[in-house]
């Protein structure tokens, strides 16, 4: 693949430092899907596809290294929610176009 921004192979090639670590505290994989959030949202500016879908996949499968909280919804799923739909500023969540605004379980 050819990634339009190169913060994106970078990221992708450091992922799997996280495989296998059972002991990882929950917060460093969610700030990690947080980082990874706000690169999807910056290649979906540059509308550079091939980023935007390694990203999308590389922020599923972070997520679901996160437990379950009690309400069956995942560590700081309502945080990564926002992030993913370009909405981490003081002001509220901003939506982008064309992707489902319904809650997510994680």
């Amino acid at each position: 693949m050819n990634y339009t921004l190169e913060q994106t192979q970078y990221m992708l090639d450091h992922l799997d430092s996280y495989n296998g670590f059972d002991d990882q505290a929950p917060s460093h994989i969610h700030n990690l899907s947080l980082e990874v959030a706000e690169l999807f949202n910056e290649a979906y500016n540059e509308d550079a596809s091939e980023d935007m879908s390694a990203l999308l996949e590389a922020f599923r499968g972070l997520r679901r290294e996160l437990p379950l909280d009690e309400d069956g919804k995942r560590y700081g799923a309502a945080e990564a929610y926002e992030w993913m739909h370009g909405g981490h500023s003081s002001n509220g969540p901003h939506f982008l176009p064309g992707i489902s605004r319904t809650t997510p379980n994680g």
